[in-house]
């Protein structure tokens, strides 16, 4: 089993992703006396991509700024495991389960989840207020991983659009958005559909921090897809 440790969030304003992720990063580690060189493993998931280009992987850009696992390989050398997880608003769930799974095979003492958004380009409509988070998860912690559920049964065929270059890249409305807002029914926080993945992750966790016992949280994306992420909180 694997739990937060810690973790951290800001809005990005006009700072880039990069800068952001790297300065709540670096205030994580000094905060909880963790050595950066103990990370083994890096995910990212959110939209961060300009212009929809898909490689490389932000989490990739992420450790190189924070010079982890990046030294000449050799036999006694540490490595670091890097990539990005991306599905939408579900997101955040597909990335923890990930970590869950890797993080035992892999043998590292700490992971790094981060999630962050920024505008693909100027042309596409942006009301969005991004915010970037990052947390370091450990065999334990306050917040542990118990077992995720992906319902794909109302899943429709919903698509967005976006304009590159002043022309459409996409324009497909055949179904209508599956629209969800917040809400908290007793010990399930259910997330407004029109979060991005930093601010479904930043409002689930500061929420689940007060809570004690078994919590849920449940992200309904747009396109109807369903995932849950059931948590054992230990409270104070």
């Amino acid at each position: 089993m694997v739990g937060i440790l810690a973790f951290e969030f800001e809005p990005i304003k006009r700072k880039s992703l990069l800068k952001s992720l790297k300065g709540i990063t670096q205030r994580l580690c000094k905060k909880n006396a963790i050595n950066p060189a103990d990370i083994g493993l890096m995910v990212h998931t959110g939209t961060y991509r300009q212009n929809f280009r898909q490689e490389p992987a932000f989490a990739a850009h992420l450790q190189q700024a924070l010079d982890i696992g990046c030294a000449n390989i050799g036999p006694t050398s540490k490595h670091t495991f890097s990539f990005d997880v991306s599905d939408g608003a579900c997101g955040p769930h597909h990335a923890l389960e990930t970590i869950a799974d890797l993080f035992p095979v892999i043998g590292c003492k700490y992971a790094l989840l981060t999630a962050g958004d920024c505008r693909p380009n100027k042309e596409t409509p942006w009301p969005h207020k991004p915010i970037s988070f990052a947390a370091i998860i450990s065999e334990d912690g306050p917040l542990q991983i118990l077992d995720t559920r992906f319902d794909y049964e109302q899943e429709n065929d919903f698509t967005s659009s976006t304009k590159f270059n002043k022309k459409y890249h996409t324009e497909a409305f055949t179904s209508k958005p599956h629209i969800t807002k917040h809400r908290v029914e007793e010990n399930c926080f259910i997330a407004s559909s029109a979060w991005l993945c930093g601010e479904q992750l930043s409002r689930f966790v500061e929420w689940a921090s007060s809570q004690n016992g078994t919590v849920t949280h449940r992200i309904e994306n747009k396109n109807g897809r369903v995932s849950e992420l059931n948590w054992r909180v230990k409270g104070e």
